[in-house]
């Protein structure tokens, strides 16, 4: 059972509640959507601020930089690398997906679907609240004994386990915990996105009626579901090997530290898709609009959303060419990662071919979109010769990549 319908006298009763019930707890989409945004917005300037601090780093290295962590007027290393950790941490875990899942898929699902609300509303203000929660942890990272993570925003081990490197470091204890309750809050809001656009669309609006929008946020949802659990698996071991002691990383017990890494990426690549696709949904839904013609090969794009978030699971050691794995695995991982870039070849044609003779109009939504598209065209050619082991172990790690 559902709980979207709310009465007359409901209605009444929450407006007798006032300010905290209606825009604090609230359990309208609208307003939880706008929660997500203003989170995500906040996060992305505290994430802007670690970036500020790192590139005055680089820009004058050893000189003083005003802000926190110093030592003595200058960033250290270790506090660097703990700049690096929470930046890439909260700007993809707590910018991205706040504002591109969270606020866009919880306020236009409903809308462009028919629906009065989410299918589970109470649920729905419990995934922000849990997200909100995860905030707070990720933030009080930064000042418990050890001070912030600096393994990396990827977590690494041995550095992430080892105690040689990590000490009393609380704060990448910290850090597992925020992305774990994280995970729980998209998991949560996942099923809400599914239940909703699955059993409350409007009559007559079919699966292959459904706005692109929709079927972006429903893909990211499904592969978000499907990608995390290794994970968190993952996280639960990193935890037990800083506190319990135990080795399931540790070569000397029996472990292996590339374990995290097939572990992590096993869902860091489809997690790349997972940002990628709610914002695909919001240039295909700005192009036909402002070249006042339809979506080109709408069924075509939805097929091809669907093989790459198949072959999502296929590509995630393109990540670790240089890690020390088999070589030979290279091959086929080589292989999937120049497939996958076929369907996003074909979207991003579909977009071009929306463009041509169209009656363009270029409001600034317009612009962004184009300047989206230019820019993903750019950087997306270079992943077919970073796909191929021979280029990418001598450009892996470099500002190329």
């Amino acid at each position: 059972m559902t709980d979207h319908n709310v009465s007359e006298d409901e209605f009444q009763e929450e407006l007798k509640l006032g300010f905290w019930y209606r825009y604090i707890f609230s359990v309208d989409h609208k307003t939880i959507a706008k929660q997500y945004l203003f989170l995500g917005l906040t996060m992305a300037v505290v994430g802007g601020f670690l970036a500020y601090l790192m590139r005055s780093q680089l820009a004058w290295p050893g000189k003083p930089v005003f802000g926190w962590p110093v030592n003595e007027g200058y960033i250290d290393s270790p506090h660097y690398n703990a700049l690096v950790t929470m930046h890439g941490t909260i700007m993809v875990f707590f910018v991205a997906m706040p504002i591109l899942i969270g606020a866009f898929g919880n306020f236009l699902i409903p809308l462009m679907i028919g629906a009065p609300d989410m299918a589970f509303p109470r649920l729905n203000m419990m995934s922000f609240w849990t997200m909100f929660l995860a905030t707070l942890v990720m933030i009080a990272s930064f000042f418990v004994p050890g001070g912030a993570a600096s393994a990396g925003w990827t977590g690494y081990v041995p550095l992430s386990a080892d105690p040689i490197y990590t000490g009393v470091n609380w704060g990448l204890n910290f850090w597992i915990l925020g992305l774990a309750l994280e995970f729980v809050s998209v998991l949560m809001g996942g099923v809400n996105f599914l239940t909703t656009a699955i059993t409350m669309r409007a009559p007559g609006m079919t699966l292959f009626r459904l706005p692109l929008m929709i079927w972006m946020q429903l893909s990211a949802a499904i592969l978000f579901m499907l990608s995390v659990g290794p994970t968190i698996a993952a996280a639960v071991l990193l935890l037990l090997d800083r506190i319990v002691g135990t080795g399931f990383y540790d070569p000397g017990q029996g472990g292996d530290p590339l374990l995290w890494q097939h572990l992590f990426w096993f869902f860091g690549h489809p997690e790349v898709y997972v940002i990628l696709l709610p914002a695909f949904g919001i240039l295909l839904e700005i192009l036909p609009v402002f070249s006042r013609k339809p979506i080109f090969a709408y069924h075509i794009i939805i097929y091809s959303t669907i093989i790459a978030g198949f072959l999502s699971f296929f590509v995630w050691a393109h990540h670790m060419f240089v890690s020390g794995m088999d070589p030979r695995l290279s091959l086929p991982f080589s292989i999937t990662t120049i497939l996958i870039s076929v369907p996003f070849a074909i979207i991003i044609f579909a977009m071009i071919i929306t463009l041509w003779r169209g009656s363009l109009h270029f409001s600034t939504a317009m612009l962004f979109t184009l300047g989206t598209l230019t820019t993903f065209i750019l950087g997306g050619v270079t992943g077919i010769f970073n796909g191929s082991p021979a280029v990418d172990i001598y450009i892996h790690d470099t500002y190329f990549v």
